[in-house]
């Protein structure tokens, strides 16, 4: 059975109203020119006008009923189902039943490998790797306008994550990092409450010091877009791209994971490069099981 909202229906009976005030005025128009030129075609230059105007109003309700969001890629909780033809309209394009769990098992793998909430430097990298690993794997599944619907709807959910992101950086929680040498890529504090100060003293015997907690949240956003850039440029289904990728991952972020570890603590740096890298192993790993 179909389900069909409100918005659509609405949608609809506007189109419907457009279509008869159309009709009518072209219709006036026609006689209003027949009555000065007598040579017209008459009732068939009416009947061609109605035709030809009809099929092009009809055929934007046609494209808008049963109309599902691309969000219904990735949001499992929005009810979906077949307008009358009997196939799954996405972004205005058609999806066969078989199509349509294809795409949606393609999309949620990849946003499943995506945290919600603040977002860290491998968070950006990895948002844009998704984004780029579904149109590589859609490339080889669907059709060139499937494809760009699969692809807007991962757009359309990282660009939620970053909004998320910025949502949450903007509460009182979070301050400005006071700490100059990581400041440049760790701009932003949280504010330890007084609950979780008696839970730290509980647990280690030991008391925080400070207001606020370094995090890892990623602030500085010219290193966000080079490592975004890179990761959307190479191959990195390729081994050789995946060691370029790496190369040009270890040399940036070294200096920014160092800025957060005291001098004794630098090799802390390397195993963060190295947690980094075996999660965006396993997102190359995902795709491959796609790619033909």
């Amino acid at each position: 059975m179909n389900i069909i909202n409100s918005v659509s229906i609405d949608k609809s009976a506007d189109y419907q109203n457009k279509i008869q005030a159309s009709f009518v005025e072209n219709i006036s128009s026609i006689k209003e020119k027949e009555s000065k030129d007598s040579g017209s075609l008459g009732d068939q230059a009416v009947t061609v006008e109605i035709s030809a105007l009809g099929a092009e109003e009809l055929d934007k309700v046609r494209q808008s009923w049963n109309n599902h969001p691309v969000s219904v890629l990735y949001r499992t909780d929005i009810p979906v189902s077949k307008n009358d033809e009997g196939v799954y309209r996405i972004g205005k394009v058609d999806f066969s039943e078989e199509e349509f769990e294809t795409a949606r098992n393609l999309v949620t793998g990849m946003t499943s490998q995506l945290k919600q909430g603040t977002l860290s430097y491998n968070d950006h990298t990895k948002m844009a790797l998704a984004e780029n690993l579904v149109d590589k794997c859609a490339a080889d599944y669907f059709s060139e306008d499937q494809r760009q619907v699969i692809v807007k709807a991962m757009k359309d959910y990282n660009n939620r994550l970053v909004d998320r992101n910025n949502e949450l950086l903007s509460k009182s929680n979070y301050v400005q990092n006071d700490d100059e040498s990581a400041r440049t890529y760790w701009g932003a504090r949280q504010v330890i409450p007084e609950a979780a100060k008696n839970e730290m003293e509980r647990l280690f015997g030991r008391r925080p010091s400070g207001a606020s907690a370094l995090t890892s949240v990623a602030t500085n956003q010219e290193l966000i877009d080079s490592l975004q850039k890179k990761v959307r440029e190479v191959d990195i289904t390729d081994q050789s791209g995946m060691n370029d990728f790496k190369a040009f991952y270890q040399k940036l972020m070294k200096p920014a994971y160092d800025a957060i570890y005291p001098d004794k603590m630098r090799s802390d740096s390397g195993v963060s490069i190295d947690r980094d890298m075996n999660d965006i192993a396993k997102m190359v790993d995902f795709a491959k099981q796609w790619l033909r």
